[in-house]
């Protein structure tokens, strides 16, 4: 495979890389004896400061991420700026950074250290008719529950019939909200003390509506990250594939 500059690699703003695919993009950057290159890892929480600074060698850095939206510069993982020449790329990890570093090459250790990290993650996945509860150590799945309930699609009719067919609906609602919630209770409280993460994938909608519903989500809100799973059908052979997009980084090209 050739390599390339920052600017060859043709990222979308906001495109997601799993382990796998941001390492393949990376080992392609051309780092010639030519280019000033440097890295940045940025914990959460350390972003305001570092922005604020006038330290010199933080200068560029600091100019590269004032074109980044606010959104980007907050991420609950903190960031991390790899720049190559005029051209720089800003990585948001998929867990949080615990070091602030600045160097002056081009340094991938840091971030290859988080992603083989082993975390312990929960996980939630829930459309209305099917849920999945998983707890992964590493890659590995080591715990699991899936379930499917029947929940009725909703009624554009109106009057009595309407009115019946909405309160079964929102029983049946209410009965995943409860199975959901037993199975997190259930997966989970082994592990509790040592689950590092919870993350939460499915129906926007739905999901907010457990978090609110569950006292077991409720629990962990200060391990939960923000980020949502994109996944169109929680099921048992769906989780061999969540291992992977739990270390998805998101990526940002400053051109």
């Amino acid at each position: 495979m050739s390599d390339s500059t920052l600017e060859d690699l043709g990222i979308t703003p906001g495109q997601q890389f799993n382990r796998s695919e941001l390492d393949n993009l990376l080992t392609r950057v051309n780092c010639g004896s030519n280019q000033l290159v440097s890295s940045l890892y940025l914990k959460p929480g350390d972003q305001s400061e570092f922005m604020s600074g006038r330290d010199s060698s933080k200068l560029p850095w600091i100019e590269r991420l004032a074109t980044l939206d606010r959104k980007i510069l907050e991420s609950e993982t903190g960031l991390i700026g790899l720049s190559n020449g005029d051209h720089a790329l800003v990585v948001l990890p998929p867990f949080p950074l615990t070091n602030s570093e600045l160097f002056d090459t081009w340094n991938l250790q840091p971030l290859h250290d988080l992603l083989d990290r082993p975390y312990k993650v929960g996980v939630v996945l829930l459309r209305l008719g099917r849920f999945a509860v998983a707890v992964y150590e590493g890659d590995q799945l080591i715990s699991s529950k899936t379930d499917t309930r029947y929940v009725k699609g909703r009624h554009a009719a109106g009057g009595t019939s309407q009115k019946r067919y909405s309160r079964i609906r929102e029983g049946q609602i209410k009965l995943i909200y409860e199975k959901t919630c037993q199975a997190i209770k259930d997966q989970f409280t082994p592990h509790l003390g040592n689950i590092q993460f919870v993350l939460l994938g499915g129906e926007k909608f739905t999901l907010n509506g457990l978090v609110k519903k569950c006292p077991a989500l409720v629990g962990l809100e200060n391990i939960t990250l923000s980020r949502r799973l994109n996944v169109r059908n929680p099921k048992r052979d769906t989780l061999e594939s969540v291992a992977v997009s739990l270390k998805e980084s998101r990526l940002y090209p400053i051109i």
